[in-house]
């Protein structure tokens, strides 16, 4: 039986790729938040759900694994195809918290279009309507500006559907693993630009929609012990989400990170 060598298995430039550690930080990050982040209930909904954000993240973590896992195999194509996946996750997490956030009252405790969905009766709108309802939601309208939805996320988007639709057959050659291609390297700092302003996008909206979720354990910790919680700790930022935004956010979106300390009384 003849063998076939994969190209990128021993290619260290290709598997020492910077992107490769940032799969790996954003991965440890969603699955932070699954596992410690704090359990307040979603608002607007009922059947079991703890909240919804935690569990997107949960899946959003397996997702990114996955990219991880077929690029590590030279699997282009097929990582640009989930990179479309967690895109859409994130899309439709923060549509959610949008549509919520306009239609919970005290008159309208469940928001029944979102309870349909998580009751699995309903689907959600089409990214473009759910785009356009984050776009458009009011307290957030200055922050909005910040995001170059038309040109940068626009680009992610196309490059992400032309892979999973095979639009050129460029993209059918990314896939194979046996062939020598000079754009590799390219396609990588392609896809760690799109993942790594993608997460910004999810980092960015999950806190200043929910800014109470950056919050660390010491106040409840110290509710739960019995404990008078110190002055001020309800305000205390978890490590794993202060040490992404200074490492991420900060470093390559001063204007966000600016926006996001002076419009939040937690303690970035």
């Amino acid at each position: 039986m003849m063998l076939f060598e994969s190209q990128v298995k021993n290619d260290k430039e290709y598997q020492s790729h910077k992107v490769f550690p940032l799969l790996d930080s954003f991965i440890e990050f969603y699955n932070s938040v699954y596992m410690d982040g704090p359990d307040f209930l979603t608002n607007g909904v009922y059947a079991g759900v703890i909240n919804i954000d935690k569990v997107v993240c949960g899946s959003l973590a397996g997702t990114l694994d996955s990219v991880r896992i077929v690029l590590r195999e030279g699997r282009i194509n097929d990582a640009y195809s989930l990179i479309r996946k967690y895109f859409d996750g994130i899309i439709a997490v923060l549509y959610v918290n949008v549509y919520i956030a306009e239609n919970y009252s005290l008159e309208n405790l469940v928001v029944e279009k979102i309870q349909e969905w998580v009751n699995n009766k309903q689907k959600l709108p089409s990214t473009e309507k759910m785009m356009k309802t984050i776009r458009n939601h009011k307290p957030l309208e200055e922050f909005e500006k910040l995001f170059d939805f038309d040109g940068l996320y626009h680009r992610i988007r196309r490059l992400t559907n032309g892979n999973t639709h095979y639009n050129k057959l460029y993209y059918l050659w990314l896939n194979n693993n046996l062939i020598y291609n000079p754009r590799r390297m390219k396609e990588l700092e392609n896809i760690y630009a799109s993942v790594l302003h993608l997460f910004i996008l999810h980092f960015a909206y999950m806190y200043s929609l929910n800014p109470q979720y950056m919050m660390s354990s010491d106040y409840v910790d110290s509710l739960d012990c019995g404990i008078e919680p110190e002055e001020g700790s309800q305000y205390w930022v978890a490590t794993f989400v202060s040490e992404v935004f200074e490492k991420y956010i900060v470093t390559n979106r001063t204007d966000i990170a600016e926006y996001m300390r002076n419009h939040t009384e937690m303690k970035l």
